[in-house]
């Protein structure tokens, strides 16, 4: 989504036009999406247009939010400056309830609550202080053009001030057990009590944002749209003395940060003891302080005894000893000379036990990922926009494949003949088509296309050579090619996160050791003829070389597949994507034989480069995680697995002593029963991981500790490789775990390959026939 938001400047009068949002959500700025074929500047005029009866002028672009790392956040906000020109004669009806305010009115509405958020009065603050400072000069705005802008990051870079990334901050989580919570900030431990993990403040952030929409600020009104459903039916006569307690700022509204404190105060998890229950009884005297001035009178009071008395068995509310006991018990307090209650004397009592019983109260019935829920109206818009308001283009290209289903050629519409093709009416506008991305990606000319010729050639057979065998006068091209190749592809995936999130339909095949012929098999029966044209992405799981004959083949097929299909092609690292496990198998080896010593070692070398920066997991729907080996244990990962995944280095070119974290998801595996009859789960067994004697590195996992992973991480399946099956694939661990081995003959023996398809909430199972 690409909103253009606009900032309408009334000079005389130092004051904004702002307009009324639907459904009564309060005034703000006028804003709208970018419609197809229009500019920023365009589109800024048409928003502002349709509110007066005035022409408004842009002057400049006050800052853009690049949101694309956020979670749920649209793509980007372009805020424009627009003022007040010309009277537009045209009599054109007003339907947009609008008005100018100035500091002291914007001010005023935030008291009333009248604001969706507190954009406004941020924005003109800003806006006054520069003008006082420069004058309304345009270029004291770093002007922009943004009718033909970009979003070229050097650009950006260079202006200072006009392009913002806001960050999602997560408050670190410490698992209660595995480290001292004494020596985390109060709020870690409030998040940690409340076991919010990384995946959850996600989830809690989404949230919030989708209510908030587009503002970054939640108004009472999105506040009770919010809680609807996380409190009772009395509960929700309170909702003013529940934001109350949220704002602890005193600001009327509430950012994410507000949000989410307020909902670990709440959650049943939270310890009413210690540094959480001081933080949690500070939002309890905030929400019975319904004057909010910090001191609580016997009548305030009253509503918090009796809440806590009426939550005891056996007294009620009307019990005649009541009043008594509400006088006796407030006087017990260090009270004020105002006879009042402070807020530290209410926190000592507490804190010293001589008033109790204050940990029944500001709970939510259920814990709070599961009463997290997206705004509908957002989510009917986003659906709106996935599903109806998508804005369709004809291609700028034909494809056309051979009857067997492979690639013949692709013409750009600009070069076809227009007489049979097309209509008269649309000859001019296909002539004007510029050149696109879909049509590079066809490109001939390209390293990647290069590479997949030669291995065509590769693999037929004619008068000079036998099938899958390299023509002797091809290999010193080839091998140049690589390395280009390498070098490009190299650069294109290091700006990946080392965790990827994709979405389905998407296959995953496991282990390929140098089996290009299965490989090829794969090709024939999921992307005939490019992955470009396939609906689904293809997520491989590492281990391409080794093993087998055609390790360098297999590799070089996919680098360049990823090079034309970068969205639609995802390579994963595996343990056999390391130098020192080549070098004691055969990758290194067959390099040097199929090249030469020299050449042989550049090529090794430039193809390590790569593997080197390669993605260590991906996550499919945010529920399927994927990785080679298997899920690491706390030692290695005591946070978010997201997280810490996305900080492991890059390049990572040992990664045994650069990342254990990154070398046990490479290396672990499932303690399987059937698979390990004579061992036994040893005593020293550590949260259900114990050294792989197997393999003499890396770590067995137990299902105990596979169920408390994807619990803590909100996962519900594994996919990995790294184990040869019979199969092709295994099913383990309670149905949460599949591995799955995409080389079929491995090593001479009789095993099938496999893939797996996840597509509409099934994990779909597919064997080679490969006898």
């Amino acid at each position: 989504m690409k909103l253009v938001i606009c900032v309408i400047v009334e000079r005389d009068l130092e004051a904004l036009l702002l307009t009324e949002q639907n459904l009564g959500r309060g005034y703000w700025f006028p804003f709208d999406e970018i419609q197809p074929g229009e500019t920023r500047t365009l589109a800024a005029k048409r928003i502002a247009n349709k509110i007066g009866p005035h022409d408004f002028d842009p002057i400049c672009v006050l800052k853009i939010r690049c949101s694309d790392l956020l979670p749920c956040l649209p793509s980007t906000h372009t805020y424009y400056l627009l003022t007040k020109s010309s009277l537009i004669r045209a009599n054109v009806p007003n339907t947009v309830k609008s008005v100018w305010m100035n500091l002291e009115r914007i001010n005023m509405a935030i008291k009333n609550r009248e604001l969706l958020g507190l954009e406004p009065y941020n924005v003109l603050k800003t806006i006054l202080e520069r003008q006082q400072t420069n004058g309304w000069g345009i270029h004291d705005f770093e002007l922009y053009d943004v009718s033909i802008f970009s979003f070229d990051l050097d650009k950006l870079s260079s202006g200072g001030k006009i392009f913002e990334e806001p960050t999602f901050q997560v408050v670190d989580f410490q698992q209660t057990g595995l480290t001292n919570l004494a020596s985390s900030s109060p709020l870690e431990q409030l998040i940690s009590s409340a076991k919010f993990t990384n995946k959850v403040q996600e989830s809690i952030f989404k949230e919030f944002y989708s209510y908030t929409f587009p503002s970054e600020h939640m108004s009472l009104k999105a506040f009770t749209e919010a809680m609807d459903n996380k409190l009772s039916t009395t509960e929700k006569s309170k909702i003013q003395a529940y934001f109350r307690a949220f704002d602890s700022q005193k600001n009327s509204y509430l950012t994410y940060t507000d949000y989410l404190i307020g909902l670990a105060a709440m959650d049943p998890n939270t310890s009413h003891g210690g540094t959480p229950a001081e933080l949690r009884c500070r939002y309890i005297f905030r929400f019975y302080n319904a004057k909010n001035t910090g001191l609580m009178s016997i009548e305030e009071f009253r509503a918090l005894h009796t809440d806590v008395q009426s939550r005891k068995i056996g007294k009620a509310n009307d019990d005649p000893t009541l009043n008594n006991e509400i006088l006796s018990t407030f006087n017990s307090f260090n009270l004020q000379p105002s006879n009042q209650l402070a807020l530290v004397d209410f926190l000592n009592s507490v804190g010293q036990l001589k008033y109790r019983g204050t940990s029944v109260l500001f709970r939510l019935t259920a814990v709070t990922q599961d009463l997290l829920r997206m705004s509908r109206r957002y989510r009917d818009n986003q659906n709106d926009r996935s599903e109806d308001n998508i804005n369709y283009e004809i291609a700028d290209h034909c494809v056309t494949l051979k009857k067997s289903g492979t690639l013949y050629q692709v013409e750009s519409l600009r070069a076809m003949n227009y007489n049979t093709q097309f209509s008269k009416t649309t000859e001019e506008k296909l002539r004007c088509l510029p050149r696109s991305l879909s049509e590079e990606i066809f490109d001939r000319r390209t390293t990647a296309t290069d590479i997949q010729e030669m291995l065509r050639l590769f693999e037929k057979h004619d008068h000079t050579k036998d099938a899958l065998v390299w023509s002797p006068y091809s290999t010193n091209q080839l091998g140049r090619t690589v390395i280009t190749l390498c070098k490009e592809v190299r650069e294109m995936i290091r700006c990946e996160p080392r965790c990827l999130k994709l979405s389905s339909p998407c296959y995953i095949l496991g282990d390929l050791h140098g089996n290009y012929e299965d490989l090829i098999c794969f090709e024939k029966c999921l992307w005939r003829a490019t992955p470009l044209l396939a609906p689904a992405s293809f997520l491989f799981l590492g281990d391409y070389v080794d093993r087998g004959i055609h390790g360098l083949e297999v590799v070089i097929y996919l680098l360049a597949s990823k090079f034309q299909c970068p969205k639609k092609v995802l390579l994963l690292r595996g343990n056999h994507e390391i130098r020192k496990v080549q070098q004691m198998f055969s990758f290194l080896k067959e390099c040097l034989t199929k090249f030469g010593d020299t050449l042989g070692k550049e090529v090794w070398d430039a193809i390590n480069s790569v593997f080197d920066v390669l993605p260590l997991a991906a996550v499919i729907d945010d529920k399927i995680l994927c990785f080679h080996g298997g899920i690491p244990s706390p030692a290695s990962c005591p946070g978010d697995f997201i997280s810490m995944v996305n900080d492991i280095p890059v390049p990572l070119s040992d990664p045994e002593i650069e990342s254990p974290l990154a070398w046990e998801i490479m290396w672990n595996d499932p303690f399987s029963i059937d698979k390990n009859m004579m061992l036994q789960i040893p005593n020293g067994a550590k949260a259900g991981f114990f050294n792989n004697t197997r393999r003499s590195t890396g770590n067995y996992f137990t299902n105990e500790a596979l169920t408390v992973f994807l619990a803590k991480n909100n996962f519900t399946h594994v996919v990995r490789a790294h184990e040869v099956q019979q199969a092709g694939f295994k099913v383990q661990l309670g149905g949460h775990l599949l591995t799955v081995f995409s080389s079929s003959h491995y090593c001479g023996g009789t095993n099938d390959a496999a893939a797996v398809l996840v597509d509409s909430s099934k994990l779909r199972l597919i064997r080679l026939h490969t006898k």
